[in-house]
Order: C-alpha cells, then sequence, then structure tokens
C-alpha cells in the first residue's frame, strides 16, 4: 500500500492501523477532562455552591470516563493494532474515573 505525501509516496509495511474504538477512547478521556477542569474552575469561582446541574454534568462525565476504558479496554483484543491509542484511552480514562470517585465521596462526606 502506498500513501503519498506531497511530491513522496512512502511505502508502509505493515498492515496495523489505529482502532476506530481506541481513537474515540481517547476523544472521550479529552473531553471528560475538559469537563473536569472546566467543572472544578466554575465550582472555585462560585465558592463550592455551583448546583446541582453541576453535579449531574459531572456525572455524564464520569459515565463518559467509564465507556472510554471499556472501549481501550476492548480494543486490546483486537489484532494487527497499533496499541497507542488504547494505551493513552486506559491510562487518561483510568485515572478520570479514580478522580470522579474520589471527589464523589468527598462530597458524599
Amino acid at each position: 500500500m502506498q500513501i503519498r505525501f506531497g511530491k513522496r509516496k512512502k511505502i508502509q509495511f505493515t498492515d496495523r492501523s489505529h482502532p476506530l474504538m481506541g481513537i474515540i477512547s481517547v476523544i472521550l478521556g479529552g473531553l471528560s477532562l475538559a469537563a473536569l477542569i472546566a467543572l472544578c474552575a466554575f465550582s472555585g469561582e462560585v465558592g463550592g455552591k455551583a448546583g446541582i446541574f453541576v453535579g449531574v454534568i459531572g456525572m455524564i462525565s464520569m459515565a463518559m470516563s467509564i465507556v472510554g476504558f471499556v472501549l481501550a479496554i476492548k480494543c486490546y483484543r483486537k489484532e494487527e493494532i497499533y496499541v497507542v491509542t488504547p494505551t493513552i484511552g486506559s491510562i487518561t480514562n483510568g485515572l478520570l474515573i479514580i478522580v470522579y470517585f474520589l471527589l464523589l465521596f468527598m462530597g458524599a462526606l
């Protein structure tokens, strides 16, 4: 298979590709991280009294992280893939899940 980059040709010697579920996992992790940062900043601005709306968005964001983590784990079963995107997705989403659960339990106390 030949791929053209401008006037040069690049020859690809492998059939490996980045899995779609891995890419979606990285995107979900990025969106969840952006939502976490935005929600923490907003909650800090209003002195911790952001209301139920911020909590609901946080729970949706946590659900996105869980879905992203599951998609990344499912990618490891496939053959002939690059494992970069599933690895980034599983690490990012896994850390975010831990942070969300810590925030959930700290808020319940």
